[in-house]
């Protein structure tokens, strides 16, 4: 009985063991034969860390540059966080905040290294922009620095793996309003 349970005790650890190879089939690569990209686009919004969601469920970058136009590749998510922002203490919750983060790549720039990003988009640089909706009043947010750090860009594959980190104001004042950072994994069509 005690090398059954022996002999059961080795296979189940065994197979536990031998099964874990497949964790970083999305985090590294070539692009490639099917590998699934897991959480392709995650950032942090003043301290709240976020996985958002990507356009079609996919990590392939938008070609068309969206509102940048097609000069640009368009890397964006989406997150709904859930969380209703006070109108005033009498009216209480009001909408559910929603994050939209927009990283323009310019299709003429793709160079591995840190770019800064300015206050407007400017030819062939690089951009971020964070859209709040869903909020009463709404609330408005405008690029004020930052920069991306594209870590890996394989132009065979056309993967590209980076980072990014901005503030933003309100708007009409030098008030930092948010603190965004974030972290992509995606491919450019």
């Amino acid at each position: 009985m005690k090398k059954l349970i022996f002999l059961f005790l080795g296979l189940s650890l065994f197979s536990c063991s031998s099964g874990g190879t497949d964790d970083n089939s999305g985090s590294g690569g070539n692009g490639g034969g099917g590998n699934t990209i897991v959480d392709p686009f995650k950032a942090t919004v003043d301290g709240i860390s976020y996985v958002f969601a990507t356009v079609n469920n996919t990590n392939i970058a938008d070609a068309t540059g969206g509102i940048y136009g097609n000069t640009y590749f368009l890397i964006k998510g989406t997150k709904d966080t859930g969380s209703a922002k006070n109108n005033s203490t009498i009216s209480g919750k009001v909408g559910s905040k929603k994050y939209e983060i927009k990283l323009a790549i310019p299709k003429s720039n793709i160079v591995v290294g840190t770019h800064n990003f300015t206050s407007t988009i400017q030819p062939n640089e690089y951009y971020a922009d964070l859209d709040i909706t869903g909020v009463n009043p709404a609330e408005t947010a405008a690029t004020s620095t930052g920069f991306i750090k594209i870590t890996s860009y394989n132009a065979t594959t056309k993967k590209i793996v980076g980072t990014f980190s901005f503030n933003t104001t309100n708007g009409s004042t030098a008030t930092i309003t948010h603190n965004i950072t974030g972290a992509f994994d995606y491919v450019l069509p």
